[in-house]
């Protein structure tokens, strides 16, 4: 990034690069000195520049979001129906419609009012004091008065207040894991970089928001507040375009389809009616009937109950939704852009390989638990009597500054992680650091810098003072002399330099972090320890090998990922040979794929990396928006993108995401109020588990459409067709409610509550395009709608009744086994929607208790309706007799059996643009 810095204190140059600069340079360019600041100079550049602070976007107040929960199609055809039904004195009605409405909008608000937590979060991360020198006196200050030009004095614990540039450091570690991705802290240099570096590697610069974990500093504030790097990404995340998920859109759709169909059904009705005869006051009131009828008005708080129920669900697998809408769109994602640490691997170090006595063994186990076993070529090493071996651990042990601590069953790692990896290696050996430390305490040490790039402990063995260092390879390899054969000790002659070097590039090119470990007698004539009478003495131990190794379960949940036509992308701030190895392991992009690295992507024009996303799907050295831009790629691409991520660095991309998916153990607050869902456990099969929970939840969606839009069907096709044949309706106004009330306000929540069929994984991804209603449900509702209403309509005018029976009574009884028949063909539908495909017996007929327990109660309550005399008269019904009933049986039970024969001889008849458009598959490019 350019840093914009004062054109008076920049001398007009905002296009400085100060990590480019020299420390001297760079003070001068910013008009400071190693003094700081005078006091008037700091006031007048904070009145230049403003607050070091982090700006908020415009936030709506709450009630500008309650009245935007009432802007979508759904809700004003609903506000439409209630008008309706208060107008003709269905004031009961218009009470329930209202009741949903509000019951809707008060769930909206609080989801939105949470969402909008995010910049308040990123808001938190300014740190609230700082270490100011000004004056030549070191002053604790208020952060947000931190000006450019400022010296802050930086050690460990501190959290950075601003954008600086190191003027001095001593063994400077940072911790950028939530801003950088990178795993492990970040030691920090005085001198200048190349000024093309990525944020990676300015390795001279401190940012705001990080944390200072080892050592201590010097920096000159090069940014304050929103042109600091996280000041950027704070702007991605308000700028951040969220999409409509696809059950949004898919309601949105169905509900203007619906208009008008009301309004032609409405039409249709008025004219077919007038044309028969019919007075105009009937005429209207059928109307009225008709279009409530025809309006699913259950639809949006069934919608909201059931993801509300499926929100639990996922609770109990370890995903937390924030968003009710992420639950269904988790089913439509087909790419997963995961993060490599914590992720999919354990972020823990474990040491894999040990090259000890010129031999490579390797180690079992992963984490920092003492649980496996030392192999060479294969066969078991018995720890306790290879000396070899106990040496080298013993120095890796003991040469050591972490702890690892046991909870239960739990280990936890209290130091960092490439110590605690080699202390897991020496408690698998038997060697624990207490114990150790209690038989050879530590006398003396050389405590690990960046420019000695070793750390050495001086300790007594064998009645002899002892010196064990580990550092790197390089380093330790010139001061050693001699190495270790186990055998004995020779000397380190080209051959044997050779030997060690091979093992090394062996280890490296596996994407293995290496340590060389190595000791030396320290006679007491020596002193203190000492670097420089360390060379030349030291023997080499041996080599140990590290990495993050993956989680077993991720490699499974990604092989079900493919199988599921899902791909997955690994985006990861760590170096490109490590990001390769592990997605190698795991099975993620194409065999032998390279990382493609942050710095490519930057020299991309989008249309460049989109096509270039097509076949890639490792990314390393990944910048906070670099991976913005690698989401907008592959939604551009077509596909349906969750994103995971833990910190700051994600937030952009977590917000412009399908589905955001934070961290919930090392998720930072940002990541966690910018995602739509948190994992409880950081584990990637989480989110596996939570697309299958996804593809469920849509569904028993979709069967409560199909069961609802189905019941609307029925009753409208069959007052339009009674009315156009025979001149009168076999329903009245109240029926209509009544039968939405017992049918569909009773079925259609438990009808949701279906529980998974555990091949959810086995379908395809389902096409954005491709909603809630299909080309094959509607020809499967027009088929199901038209039979029922031909056989409720026949039924109704040609039941035989008694030959006794006066034509008024008799136009009752036939009403109220069209009205019964109507009720009953309903139930029966509810119990064969939970399935396009499958027969009941093949889903388990009582599987969904709750649907049965509901059906018991509906029909029940017909039956008060048909047999409670002051219940029947407020209805206009009749009492039923048995053969009377039998007749209202038959229209349900008749097309049912031919919906069952269907499904019996062509399962897949009704299918047509299940998961993808009728137009031809969707191109997702580059699927695994």
């Amino acid at each position: 990034m350019k840093q914009t810095l004062p054109a008076a204190v920049a001398g007009g140059n905002a296009d400085l690069r100060p990590w480019s600069l020299g420390a001297e340079e760079t003070l001068q360019a910013l008009a400071g000195s190693r003094d700081g600041l005078a006091a008037a100079q700091a006031d007048e550049r904070l009145h230049a520049h403003g607050r070091n602070a982090l700006r908020a976007r415009n936030r709506k107040t709450w009630y500008q979001l309650l009245v935007h929960q009432f802007a979508n199609p759904m809700v004003y055809l609903l506000i439409g129906a209630a008008v309706v039904k208060a107008w003709f004195k269905g004031l009961l009605d218009a009470a329930v419609i209202a009741a949903i409405l509000i019951f809707m909008a008060v769930i909206g608000l609080a989801q939105e009012l949470k969402a909008q937590r995010a910049m308040a979060a990123l808001l938190k991360l300014s740190a609230p004091r700082a270490k100011v020198r000004r004056d030549g006196r070191i002053s604790l200050l208020d952060a947000a008065r931190v000006v450019p030009g400022d010296l802050l004095v930086v050690e460990a614990g501190d959290r950075v207040a601003a954008d600086c540039r190191l003027l001095e450091a001593a063994s400077l570690k940072v911790n950028e894991s939530t801003f950088t991705g990178e795993s492990l802290p970040v030691e920090k240099t005085v001198p200048p970089v190349p000024g093309d570096a990525a944020l990676h590697d300015r390795s001279n610069m401190l940012f705001m928001g990080t944390t200072i974990s080892h050592g201590r500093g010097l920096a000159v504030v090069t940014s304050t507040g929103m042109q600091t790097e996280i000041g950027r990404i704070a702007e991605a995340v308000a700028g951040a375009k969220k999409d409509r998920t696809p059950l949004q859109q898919g309601i949105d759709h169905l509900a203007r389809s619906l208009i008008w169909i009301v309004i032609g059904a409405c039409l249709v009705l008025v004219a077919t009616g007038l044309l028969r005869g019919m007075a105009w006051a009937e005429v209207l009131l059928l109307t009225v009937a008709a279009a409530v009828s025809a309006i699913p008005e259950e639809l949006p708080a069934t919608v909201t109950v059931i993801l509300a129920v499926s929100v639990s669900r996922m609770a109990a697998r370890n995903v937390i939704i924030r968003k009710l809408t992420a639950v269904e769109a988790l089913g439509t994602a087909t790419v997963i852009c995961s993060d490599k640490t914590g992720t999919l691997t354990l972020n823990e170090m474990t040491v894999r390989n040990l090259w000890v006595g010129g031999r490579q063994l390797t180690v079992t186990g992963s984490g920092y638990a003492p649980d496996g076993e030392f192999r060479f070529e294969g066969k078991p090493v018995a720890p306790d009597s290879d000396q070899a071996l106990q040496r080298l651990l013993r120095v890796a042990v003991l040469c050591n500054d972490a702890l690892l601590n046991r909870v239960k069953s739990d280990w936890s790692l209290l130091g960092d992680p490439t110590e605690g990896a080699l202390l897991a290696a020496g408690a698998k050996a038997g060697l624990h650091k207490a114990a150790l430390e209690a038989e050879q305490p530590r006398l003396d040490e050389i405590p690990f810098e960046s420019e000695k790039q070793f750390m050495a402990t001086l300790h007594s063995e064998d009645g002899q003072r002892t010196a064990y260092v580990k550092g790197s390879v390089e380093k330790l390899l010139a001061l050693c002399s001699h190495v270790d054969t186990g055998s004995g000790e020779r000397p380190l002659d080209d051959d044997a330099r050779r030997a060690v070097l091979d093992a090394n590039q062996a280890m490296a090119g596996e994407a293995l972090r290496v340590l060389a470990i190595a000791a030396a007698p320290y006679p007491v004539n020596l002193g203190r320890l000492s670097a420089d009478r360390l060379a030349g003495r030291l023997v080499l131990r041996g080599l140990a090998g590290m990495f993050d190794p993956p989680r077993d379960e991720a490699r499974r949940a990604i092989q079900r990922c493919q199988r599921a036509g899902i791909r997955v992308a690994m985006i990861t701030g760590d170096n490109p040979i490590t990001a390769s190895a592990i997605a190698s392991q795991l099975g993620i992009g194409r065999s032998g794929e390279t990382a493609m690295v942050g710095r490519e992507i930057e020299a991309l024009s989008d249309d460049e990396l989109r096509t270039a996303c097509r076949d890639r799907s490792v990314f390393a050295r990944i910048e906070p928006l670099h991976k913005l831009r690698i989401v907008n790629a592959f939604k551009q691409n077509g596909h349906v993108a969750a994103m995971t991520g833990d910190g700051v660095n994600d937030a952009p991309a977590l917000e412009a995401a399908g589905i955001g998916v934070a961290m919930g153990i090392t998720g930072t607050d940002v990541a966690k109020e910018a995602a739509d869902m948190v994992l409880a456990d950081d584990n990637f099969a989480s989110i596996v588990a939570a697309v299958e929970e996804g593809r469920a939840i849509f569904n028993r969606l979709r069967n409560v459409v199909f069961f609802l839009l189905l019941t609307c069907t029925a009753e409208l096709m069959t007052i339009l067709l009674s009315v156009a044949i025979y001149g009168e309706s076999p329903l009245e106004p109240i029926h209509v409610l009544w039968i939405n009330l017992v049918t569909g306000s009773l079925a259609a929540i438990p009808l949701g509550l279906e529980p998974a069929t555990g091949r959810e994984l086995n379908q395809p991804p389902r096409d954005p395009a491709v909603g809630l209603i299909y080309r094959g449900m509607l020809l499967r509702l027009l088929v199901l709608g038209l039979c029922t209403s031909a056989a409720i309509t026949l039924v109704f005018h040609h039941a035989p009744l008694p030959p006794a029976t006066d034509p008024l009574t008799a136009h009752g009884v036939r009403q109220t086994i069209a009205f019964t028949g109507i009720v009953i063909a309903e139930w029966l539908f509810a119990f064969h929607a939970r399935s396009p495909e499958q027969n009941i017996w093949e889903i388990g007929v009582l599987r969904n208790r709750w649907l049965m327990l509901a059906m018991l109660a509906g029909l029940g309550l017909q039956s008060l309706v048909i047999y409670l005399t002051p219940v029947a008269e407020f209805f206009h019904t009749r009492p039923l007799s048995p053969v009377e009933l039998l007749w209202a049986v038959l229209p349900g039970l008749g097309v049912v059996v031919l919906e069952m024969a269907r499904k019996l001889l062509a399962p897949r008849l009704f299918s047509a643009g299940q998961w993808q458009r009728l137009s031809g598959p969707r191109h997702l490019p580059g699927r695994v």
